[in-house]
């Protein structure tokens, strides 16, 4: 095993430097293609670099200008003298075959660097003293980058986003719909957001009893009814029948108390079986593992996105509950790198990441009851990552502290109180207490 020699293909190679000399326009597509480290045989490598720099600084490449630079990089001899530069110019008689060498220096190049990240993932493994969660989740990482190497390059030209930021605005003219990103049912939201959009850290946050939760799942189901794709629902307060029965609730318009006791009619039945029905055509996964990792959950939506179907959403609740399964100097240290990995996971897999998060007492302090940001539990860096962050605020909440709430549907603040790609502002839901349910008022609200 040790003697054997990595994957390369030096003909190839060849070739490639060779085209260069045959075309001069075709430097352009090596230098996106191809990278310096992408060249096994470490003459060619050089040659690649002199080449490199000669087109940048558009002086024109034959044998004369490439010795040259080779002579100022102090490379010639490195490489075999002219002997082995003239050797590659004559190593092919026509350009028209570029692509297919390009494509054989990249697969052997793609070949080494798995062999590479595996065998770095072996040692790594022997080494007791790193958490298991902690090696799965940056094994898992290291694969992911050289797949994406194979159609990333470093840099993005202007040009290319440019085209890319056109081709989306045209789309949009041509879709001529206010929501671009998945609806979230209710309509002062997506007049505020155009939806839930992919990238985007969302935070929701409240008081406990506020309606988090209900909240959360009402966006999921509203989401999944909009789109094929998985919605993926993490919660560690209760199991999966628990929210099943919250879901039901909702779409049926049946009493949670009922759901309990089983005490249902012939009317509640009917609405029962036709929730199981909508539910049962939505594509939700529930994960209720009270004991998940933030890793473990960035492994588990790799998981679903690369089905067929894809991942629409995904809604965590709640971030102050999930931890990293590793040791750290502080509650407020790990809760800014669960934070930061919601976001780079939202990022890395192009979707939208509902994370709940709890509030602190500090405003039911306050004459007004208002959240401020600042209310954010233990650490500033969930306001950071977040592209919105949703205030959950209900007056009846602060008046039936001290006396039993016989409300079953209350007028419910949602406080958009930061918006990374729009405005801020207040709306307000109908919230139906005993059925789990938010609603919209009947007036779109004229704030955004």
């Amino acid at each position: 095993m040790a003697n054997r020699v990595m994957p390369h293909n030096e003909e190839a190679e060849m070739s490639v430097l060779g085209v260069a000399f045959l075309n001069p326009h075709a430097m352009e597509k090596i230098c996106d293609s191809l990278s310096e480290d992408m060249f096994y045989i470490d003459a060619n490598r050089k040659i690649f670099l002199a080449l490199e720099s000669l087109y940048q600084n558009n002086i024109p490449i034959d044998i004369t200008t490439v010795k040259n630079e080779l002579d100022k990089q102090k490379n010639l001899n490195a490489i075999g003298g002219i002997d082995y530069l003239t050797e590659v110019i004559d190593s092919v008689i026509t350009s028209a075959n570029l692509d297919y060498y390009i494509d054989i220096v990249k697969e052997k190049y793609m070949r080494r660097s798995l062999i590479e990240t595996a065998t770095n993932i072996i040692t790594n493994s022997y080494n007791e003293e790193e958490t298991i969660n902690k090696l799965l989740d940056n094994s898992e990482k290291k694969f992911l980058n050289v797949i994406r190497n194979r159609e990333v390059s470093e840099f993005k030209p202007i040009t290319e986003a440019l085209r890319l930021a056109q081709e989306n605005l045209e789309r949009l003219a041509q879709n001529k719909n206010a929501i671009t990103g998945l609806s979230t049912g209710f309509l002062d939201l997506d007049k505020a957001t155009a939806g839930l959009h992919e990238g985007e850290l969302i935070i929701i946050a409240a008081r406990p009893g506020m309606g988090k939760t209900a909240f959360a799942l009402n966006l999921a189901y509203n989401a999944a009814t909009t789109t094929k794709k998985a919605v993926a629902i993490f919660n560690l307060e209760m199991s999966a029948e628990q929210l099943v029965n919250r879901m039901i609730s909702s779409v049926g318009q049946i009493e949670g108390d009922k759901l309990k006791t089983g005490m249902l009619n012939h009317n509640d039945w009917k609405r029962y079986n036709e929730a199981m029905s909508e539910l049962a055509d939505t594509n939700i996964y529930i994960e209720d593992d009270a004991s998940v990792t933030s890793s473990e959950i960035k492994a588990k939506c790799r998981s679903l996105a690369a089905k067929k179907e894809g991942l629409g959403l995904v809604v965590i609740d709640y971030l102050q509950l999930v931890t990293t399964g590793g040791r750290v100097e502080s509650r407020q240290v790990e809760v800014s790198e669960i934070s930061r990995a919601f976001k780079t996971m939202a990022m890395e897999l192009k979707v939208p990441v509902i994370a709940l998060a709890q509030l602190s007492r500090n405003a039911e302090r306050r004459e007004s009851n208002q959240p401020r940001l600042a209310d954010l539990r233990e650490s500033g860096s969930i306001e950071q990552d977040a592209d919105l962050v949703l205030f959950i605020n209900r007056q009846d909440y602060f008046e039936n502290k001290t006396a039993e709430n016989t409300q079953t549907i209350v007028p419910t603040d949602i406080i958009i109180a930061k918006h990374r790609r729009g405005s801020t502002g207040l709306f307000q839901l109908i919230f139906e207490l005993d059925k789990s349910c938010f609603k919209n008022y009947t007036k779109v609200s004229e704030t955004f």
